[in-house]
């Protein structure tokens, strides 16, 4: 049907347009029986294409009823197992007296209880909407209701939901890194038999779907622990090949929450002589980072070697791997430029969100993409015949995969590059951009202690 069909496609729109996708704790998704995945929902429809996408069991979807006005968006939604629900803002927006009628979405229910009793696996963002919030919204509590009714209207048993964190690194901005993290899951028997009521049980999901997403304040906290967590994160790592990734986001993530614990318990204390001393350390990273920025160094490379034999050994490798890769690439990006950069250049128009980019480029993409392989393919087919065609068609999706991941490769061999030529020349500064790291270092652990002992 159109899930199987949907799925390869999707995956590899998305390993196109990010570079890596982890998930942690996949294990706690039942691999069969009644489940609902609540998942925060930072970047319109590309949330739900991730968790499809990285799921080994096939799910179905709640969404807004209102993008089932058009006739054929509905009958393919429909046949794709997604399950309209009638948002009561959605109802104030239309003027509809429905906005305070709980049985609004009583159909929409009792088909997610049917799905359910089938086993099913339902994805559901219980914040109602997409933000860019640097907090967790408040969660609706339609999650509990339809939970509650299909256990106790439809008798099933057995459902668990388990809470799904996604975080972006940019998430607008293509080739960057996203991180599904799985929670803790919720036995929803066991809340029915304690007689929890619906708003407690919202709040108990909400409580574990915080513990694997990044929850700040305000969005000058989230700029402030960010910009600290990457820089400390990276100096915390050991200098990556260029084959590896950065240092990774669960990484990264961990670093930014030992950060917030700090910030929180400093505003706690109200100690000036301590807060002031975060504000230096905070502003002696700023500086360090402005540093390698005026430099074009990127921090994970203040470590290489600049010896000679070093950077003989890196050009050798890079030549080779040039030599083997470069004409593949090359290949991919001379098959897919235009259809990719018309539908960047499309997904970018008249953009009024950080969650607009992502989605319309996958959506202006795929459309795009598809039609151009289609001209490519029947005009080889006509120049050359139907076996050259199959050929030329089997050759574009691994071409277009390899540019991609090659032109990643060498984007990070470049700032390589740089940094070795750089400290070459300047000796002195990678010396004293590694004293600087060491004292951020051991002044980031001493600090840690100081707030939390």
């Amino acid at each position: 049907m159109i899930y199987p069909l949907l799925k390869p496609v999707v995956q590899v729109a998305l390993r196109w347009y990010y570079r890596r996708i982890t998930t942690t704790g996949l294990e706690r998704v039942p691999r069969e029986g009644p489940v609902f995945l609540a998942v925060n929902h930072p970047n319109a429809l590309v949330d739900a294409l991730v968790i499809g996408a990285c799921l080994p069991r096939q799910v179905g979807f709640t969404a807004k009823a209102t993008i089932f006005a058009n006739p054929l968006v509905a009958r393919f939604l429909a046949r794709a197992g997604v399950v309209p629900l009638r948002r009561a803002t959605d109802e104030v927006k239309a003027g509809s007296h429905a906005a305070t009628d709980p049985t609004r979405n009583a159909a929409s229910f009792d088909a997610v209880a049917q799905a359910l009793a089938r086993g099913a696996a339902i994805v559901i963002f219980p914040e109602g909407k997409s933000h860019d919030d640097p907090t967790l919204a408040p969660l609706r509590t339609g999650l509990a209701r339809m939970a509650m009714h299909a256990a106790q209207q439809y008798g099933v048993r057995g459902i668990r939901i388990v809470p799904m964190g996604l975080l972006f690194e940019r998430k607008e901005q293509p080739r960057s890194r996203v991180l599904v993290q799985v929670g803790e899951p919720v036995e929803v028997d066991a809340l029915i038999a304690a007689n929890v009521q619906v708003q407690t049980f919202t709040d108990i999901v909400s409580e574990r779907l915080r513990a694997v997403t990044l929850n700040f304040d305000s969005a000058e906290d989230a700029e402030r622990l960010q910009t600290v967590g990457h820089t400390m994160a990276a100096l915390l790592e050991p200098t990556p090949t260029l084959g590896d990734d950065d240092t990774s986001l669960g990484t990264t993530l961990a670093v930014v929450r030992r950060l917030d614990r700090a910030h929180s318990a400093l505003r706690q204390q109200q100690d000036a002589a301590l807060d002031a001393r975060a504000t230096v350390f905070e502003q002696r990273v700023r500086d360090f980072r402005a540093q390698l920025d005026t430099r074009r160094l990127d921090v994970h490379d203040i470590g290489i070697s600049a010896h000679a034999t070093a950077g003989f050994r890196f050009a050798m490798r890079e030549l080779l791997l040039a030599a083997v890769l470069a004409p593949v690439g090359l290949w991919g990006r001379l098959t897919h430029f235009v259809p990719i950069q018309l539908a960047r250049a499309l997904a970018l128009r008249n953009v009024t969100s950080r969650d607009e980019p992502a989605m319309n480029t996958l959506l202006a993409g795929l459309v795009l993409v598809l039609g151009a392989y289609a001209v490519q393919t029947a005009v080889v087919g006509w120049l050359a015949g139907p076996w050259w065609a199959l050929a030329f068609l089997l050759t574009l999706v691994p071409s277009a995969s390899n540019d991609l991941r090659y032109g990643d490769r060498t984007r990070r061999a470049r700032a390589r590059m740089r940094a070795y030529f750089t400290f070459r020349r300047e000796p002195e500064l990678q010396r004293a951009l590694l004293a600087e790291a060491d004292l951020l270092r051991r002044e980031a652990g001493a600090l840690e202690r100081a707030v939390l002992s």
